[in-house]
């Protein structure tokens, strides 16, 4: 019986049969999101930490629990759901194309251009059935969904500016040392452009349909001193069409998080600001006013929705709303402009394709 074969009858019976790598916060939510969303079986979990998986297995009700790689073996799981820390998505990732499971890689894809390149050469050397979802979850959000539709449609024209900002107080970040290690890789390696704004350059690139191709930034350590690395980072990313875009990403600010990102974009026809849009109805209409987009936007992180696209990629055998390429070039692109901030200098973004 061949891949395609297994997942219908899979599917058709109990639903696709999920394992879960990396049982923290997130990972957590991502299997009590599959139960809410009812067309998968949280089949397996996985974390090095022994205490934490015999609790979340409890938490679950899931008896196949796994410390090390017998996960990817596993003849009943059918799927890999990947919610280790940041710089530890390529090895699960790796694993599970190779022994042939449909992968979700959380975001930040990868922690490094190397890793992006691992990854990348597997993706393309993997069973093309295989439906691999990029964490991107804002992709999800009602109210940005609405706005893709208007860029989509062409509504706004060309875009040639767009602004997008992770602004959150993570200060509650220092007290989460990991307690099989240790360590809290969150304050030793997290760079905020990649891990926060990466999201909101995720945005853009999906608003806009084009790819970066040069960045360059500033940055300062003032916020949250108990970071290895800068807490602001501020990035300018040039298009392949020429428009420019400005991500900010900041985690020591004593303030809530902006809504809707602070998004604002540019284009010839019109502009978007947070949860509203202006159109001009012609070349006269020089102050055009802004209405509501869409309905209210999305309460939380939109798990469901961006599980549901998944699980139906799998099913229908067509793509996931962020597949890989998609998701690692929102990567690489902020995993530059760390080095350009680091450089002084603007650096020349790679952009990775299912060909090269």
């Amino acid at each position: 019986m061949g891949l395609r074969e297994v997942q219908a009858s899979v599917c058709g019976l109990n639903g696709l049969r999920v394992g879960f790598v990396g049982l923290g916060h997130n990972g957590i939510a991502h299997a009590k999101a599959h139960r809410r969303v009812g067309k998968s079986v949280v089949q397996a979990l996985c974390d090095r930490n022994a205490t934490r998986l015999a609790e979340a297995g409890r938490e679950l009700g899931v008896t196949r629990l796994y410390e090390g790689d017998e996960i990817y073996s596993d003849p009943t799981v059918d799927a890999i759901s990947i919610h280790t820390g940041d710089p530890f998505h390529v090895e699960p990732f790796l694993k599970a194309l190779e022994h042939g499971k449909h992968v979700l890689v959380e975001k930040p894809v990868a922690n490094s251009i190397e890793q992006l390149r691992q990854m990348a050469d597997a993706a393309r050397q993997a069973d093309r059935r295989l439906k691999i979802q990029c964490g991107y979850v804002l992709r999800f959000d009602a109210v940005f969904e609405a706005v893709q539709e208007l860029c989509r449609k062409g509504m706004i024209g060309r875009i040639f500016y767009m602004e997008a900002d992770y602004i959150h107080n993570l200060h509650y970040q220092k007290d989460r040392a990991d307690p099989t290690t240790g360590r809290n890789w969150y304050l030793e390696e997290e760079q905020p452009i990649v891990g926060g704004g990466s999201h909101e350059l995720d945005l853009l690139r999906w608003f806009s349909g084009r790819e970066v191709v040069e960045t360059t930034g500033y940055a300062n350590h003032v916020a949250f001193p108990e970071m290895r690395h800068d807490d602001l980072q501020v990035a300018l990313f040039r298009f392949d069409d020429g428009a420019v875009a400005k991500v900010a990403a900041a985690y020591g600010p004593m303030t809530a998080r902006p809504p809707y990102a602070n998004l604002v974009l540019y284009g010839t026809r019109g502009t978007v600001k947070d949860d509203s849009v202006a159109i001009a109805s012609g070349p006269h209409n020089a102050h055009p006013a802004f209405r509501p987009i869409g309905g209210p936007r999305t309460k939380g992180h939109p798990f469901e929705p961006e599980i549901a696209d998944w699980l139906a990629a799998i099913a229908e055998d067509r793509p996931t709303r962020c597949g890989f390429f998609d998701g690692a070039n929102s990567t690489a692109a902020t995993l530059v402009a760390v080095e350009a901030i680091a450089q002084r200098r603007p650096l020349p973004v790679p952009v990775f394709t299912p060909h090269s």
